[in-house]
């Protein structure tokens, strides 16, 4: 009984874009490519990003006709009045971010609280998850850890966010997972070479799903012997541990 009330509810699906890839039919459920098909109206962190998934996984259909809202890092106030406007609509509605999971370092979560206040179902699918996907192939510890987003510019900020790190390695033996915008990731590579004991372990993993996936995890001090990984405008985690 449960079931059949959940399924005529209007329901937010929350649909996993690519990594980088153009073969959504590798990487994403069948359930997320149906939800594509069947929602009529999408809220998206970016136009291009969410066409290009709605074009490279239903080809057969036009992208450019399904109405987006934009849900990004520049929307405001007004913004979120005016997307309470769909949840008061009777069709489905669904969340595509730009790469990877809805809601997960994502603004789509503030689309998430409205269905829920709006008494709506919200249906996860399953897609990549760069930060899961890095965390299951570093090595380190799966059942502690912490995402740190992007490292602040600032130098005093970077500073004692590295003293934030130390102090979840040595007290609760976590894990700290960060990216960087790919055009800073040698200046973040070097940052971690400077302010991390040579004991630690740093896990970079580079393009990941896509066919030049690159993922390896080695101490400081051997990271410091080694020659110098290509990172520059290369999508990438960096994970810290034991």
């Amino acid at each position: 009984m449960e079931q059949s009330l959940a399924g005529k509810m209007k329901t937010l699906h929350l649909i996993p874009n690519t990594l980088g890839s153009r073969t959504p039919g590798l990487h994403l459920s069948t359930g997320a490519l149906e939800a594509l098909r069947s929602c009529s109206r999408f809220i998206v962190e970016s136009d291009n990003a969410a066409r290009r998934l709605l074009k490279d996984a239903l080809p057969d259909l036009n992208p450019n006709v399904r109405p987006t809202f934009l849900l990004n890092e520049h929307s405001d106030a007004q913004d979120l009045v005016d997307l309470l406007a769909w949840f008061r609509q009777s069709e489905d509605i669904g969340v595509i971010t730009d790469a990877g999971a809805p809601g997960v370092a994502d603004p789509g979560a503030q689309a998430v609280r409205m269905a829920h206040n709006a008494g709506w179902s919200v249906r996860p699918h399953v897609g990549p998850s760069s930060i899961l996907l890095a965390l299951m192939a570093s090595g380190l510890n799966g059942q502690s850890f912490a995402f740190k987003g992007y490292f602040p510019r600032e130098k005093s900020k970077r500073e004692r966010m590295f003293r934030e790190i130390k102090d979840g390695l040595q007290r609760r033996k976590e894990t700290a997972i960060f990216m960087e915008p790919p055009y800073r990731n040698d200046n973040a590579f070097s940052d971690v070479l400077q302010m991390m004991p040579g004991d630690t372990t740093l896990c970079l993993a580079v393009d990941l799903t896509l066919p030049t996936e690159w993922i390896r995890s080695m101490t400081i001090s051997d990271w410091a012997k080694a020659p110098q990984p290509a990172l520059h405008k290369r999508p990438c985690l960096f994970l810290l541990g034991h």
